[in-house]
């Protein structure tokens, strides 16, 4: 981009980045970056040393962009060689790595440099680049007089991949004269890029107490059954580091060797984990203090062992949300034992401990995990409770049917978070049991109908709700005694529970909800026409759009476009003209109507939403945005170029983004005049990219 260069400018971009205000040197900085290349180079490569991380990525983004790559390359590679500002030098080696592969003759020149530090941040770069075109070179640096040139060198090419440079690795790995610190470069890359070696090439390396942990990551990767033999041996190394770096890599190989194999080498993991009781302690002392991959490794290694005593801890360990699902699911690999040994140490757990238990519980098979699931129904903490249900929904046992009913009947009708929760946990279990088979969906139905005569709205939501999924016409008389129930939650289930069982026609109790006193029902019932096919839909959500509230109308445009969607094309036009006339609503309907065209894209015209562009809704221009951008033509998306000035930066940024995804040149104006006077950093960025783009 090029602006024009008036020395004015130029001297004010000097003043301001020397301002001590560092916002005032980031403006100054992206100023700069729209000049040309040799103008702009000397701003933008002096600020990558800003104290301010802000300036100096802006300073990246700046030099990534200046369109002469040689001149844009040779200033990062002199930055290489700022000794005083370590910032500056990082910075740089950012900028080349973004800007790619171009810049890799560039730096093997660089990287005959004699200073020992640009020669290694040469190396990082190339290694952050990736580019195989660099690994000839790589290969000579592996001589290099300097070891972190050296280990440097060899983390690249592990980096980079590819067949030299695994052979390079290898070589580099297994001699003997190399130092240590290179050694450990190389193997670390063999591990990375699952070099497969074995055993007895490794044996001069599994020797060394310094390199054996390393070579334990690549025997890991290797995916060599023969391999497993020296990481068990690694279990019953004194040293805990080793231990480690053995427990690891089992975990990696049984992961990578065929599954015929995996269950042999589980059956050695334990009988020789039997003969190390300090692997235990190892495992219990990382699940308690450990950082999270320390601790997720011991999960997956206790799950492969299947010890008893890891149970309880493996649970404590599952109290963090990251671990929950691996914990569980490593437990389950213990089958009934888990189970069991949880049923004995139930009373020792902590509330969080109970909870997760009976998350575990719900997939264990033994009659002793049903009675524990039915006990923790009682539970004093909501939370178990609510787990208890779910569990038992997943088992749909039919024996836990009445108990779920007694314990949704005792809760009270109160809104209180915890018992909404768990009712809705125990209506989600009654539903899995009706849906389980037939004499399940009459079993569970009878015992809720016999319950209603008590009154208890729980009981009424919870069977409205458990219709609604099962369905059935032989349900209907139950349907509309509920769709007169005197809750208005009660009676709108009941009216999707309806549609669900509607065949062909708008069930008459259906057309009476429509004019019901709460606009919940009558929200319920627009929503739920939409699931029905029947002559007289069209009309009724035609009625619903003149509704009194809102919410009802934008629920009765959605099912039109869901209608619009499945209709023949003698119902479409009508459809359409409906749709175009809810644009003229209030924002929740015509945001409705929006989302209606949206997925009509392919059969009707677009033209109707323009309308929208004036509107003060910024959500609702931002949906019309969003439409354009996916399905308009070139005529339509010029009409948002006003937007880009949008007061809302919400609008702004999403129109800025259509424009240029969609390669609207003509927006180019509006947006280098908006640049100036754009203040919300976010808009910024997405300007200056779509300048970027636009621009040739």
């Amino acid at each position: 981009m090029n602006t024009g260069e008036d020395p004015r400018d130029l001297a004010q971009i000097r003043e301001d980045l020397a301002s001590p205000d560092a916002e005032a040197r980031r403006l100054a900085v992206e100023r700069a970056a729209l000049l040309s290349s040799l103008t702009a180079v000397p701003f933008l490569s002096a600020s990558l040393g800003d104290p301010s991380w802000r300036v100096r990525k802006a300073a990246i983004d700046g030099m990534v962009g200046v369109a002469d790559d040689v001149l844009a390359g040779r200033a990062l590679i002199e930055a290489l060689a700022d000794e005083d500002n370590a910032g500056r030098r990082n910075a740089s080696v950012d900028a080349l790595v973004r800007r790619g592969r171009i810049m890799v003759p560039l730096l093997i020149d660089a990287s005959r440099d004699s200073c020992v530090d640009v020669r290694k941040l040469v190396v990082d770069a190339l290694a952050g680049i990736g580019s195989l075109e660099a690994v000839p070179r790589l290969g000579e640096l592996l001589r290099d007089p300097d070891t972190n040139v050296r280990a440097a060198t060899a983390d690249a090419l592990g980096a980079i991949g590819g067949h030299d440079s695994e052979r390079k690795l290898e070589r580099l790995a297994l001699r003997e004269g190399e130092d240590t610190l290179v050694r450990l470069s190389a193997l670390r890359g063999l591990a990375r890029l699952e070099m497969p070696l074995s055993a007895d090439a490794l044996a001069g390396v599994l020797s060394d107490p310094l390199l054996r942990p390393a070579a334990f990551a690549v025997l890991g990767r290797s995916g060599d059954p023969e391999a497993a033999e020296s990481l068990l041996k690694g279990l019953q190394l004194s040293a805990r580091s080793a231990r480690e770096a053995a427990v690891e890599a089992l975990v990696q190989l049984v992961g990578a060797i065929e599954a015929n194999e995996v269950e042999r080498l589980c059956a050695r993991i334990r009988e020789t984990s039997q003969e190390s009781p300090r692997l235990l302690d190892d495992a219990f002392d990382g699940l308690e203090s450990g950082e999270l991959t320390t601790r997720l490794l011991w999960v997956q290694f206790l799950g492969l062992l299947r010890n008893p005593r890891a149970v309880v801890p493996m649970l404590r360990a599952g109290r963090d949300e990251a671990l929950r699902d691996v914990v569980l699911g490593a437990l389950e690999g213990f089958a009934d034992g888990a189970a069991d040994v949880l049923d004995e140490a139930w009373e020792g757990l902590d509330s969080d401990g109970r909870r997760l238990a009976c998350e575990l519980l719900g997939g264990a098979g033994s009659p002793r995990t049903l009675d524990r699931l039915l006990i923790a129904l009682g539970d004093e903490d909501p939370e178990v409770r609510t787990a208890a249900a779910s569990a038992l929904g997943r088992r749909a046992d039919p024996v836990a049917c009445e108990p779920l009913v007694l314990q949704l009947r005792a809760l009270v009708a109160d809104d209180e978070p915890d018992w909404v929760e768990e009712r809705e946990a125990l209506t989600e279990a009654l539903g899995a049991l009706a849906q389980a088979t037939p004499t399940a969906t009459r079993t569970v139905l009878g015992r809720l109908r016999e319950a209603l005569t008590d009154g208890a709205e729980p009981l009424r939501l919870a069977t409205a709700q458990i219709l609604g999924r099962v369905g059935g016409a032989e349900h209907g008389a139950l349907i509309a005694l509920l769709i007169q129930d005197p809750s208005p939650r009660v009676r709108a289930e009941a009216a999707r529970a309806l549609a669900r069982i509607a065949s062909g026609r708008v069930p008459e109790d259906l057309h009476l909800a429509m004019a019901d006193e709460s606009p919940d029902v009558r929200r319920a019932v627009a929503a739920a026409l939409g699931e029905i096919d029947a002559p007289a839909v069209l009309h009724d959500l035609e009625h619903m759009l003149a509704d009194d509230d809102v919410l009802v109308r934008a629920a009765a445009v959605r099912s039109l476009g869901t209608l619009a969607v499945r209709a023949e094309e003698s119902l479409r036009e009508e459809l359409r003209r409906l749709l175009e006339c809810a644009l003229d609503d209030e924002a929740p309907v015509a945001l409705s109507a929006v989302e209606a065209f949206a997925g009509l894209s392919s059969t009707v015209s677009l033209a109707p939403l323009g309308a929208l562009i004036n509107r003060p809704d910024p959500e609702l221009v931002q949906a019309l945005v969003g439409v354009w951008r996916r399905h308009a033509g070139s005529d339509e998306l010029a009409q948002l170029i006003p937007l880009v000035a949008h007061p809302h930066w919400g609008v702004r940024a999403d129109t800025i983004e259509a424009l240029a995804e969609r390669r609207v040149a003509a927006a180019v104006p509006a947006m280098l005049r908006n640049l100036e006077q754009e203040r919300d950093e976010y808009v910024r960025q997405v300007l200056l990219r779509a300048l970027d783009r636009l621009e040739p």
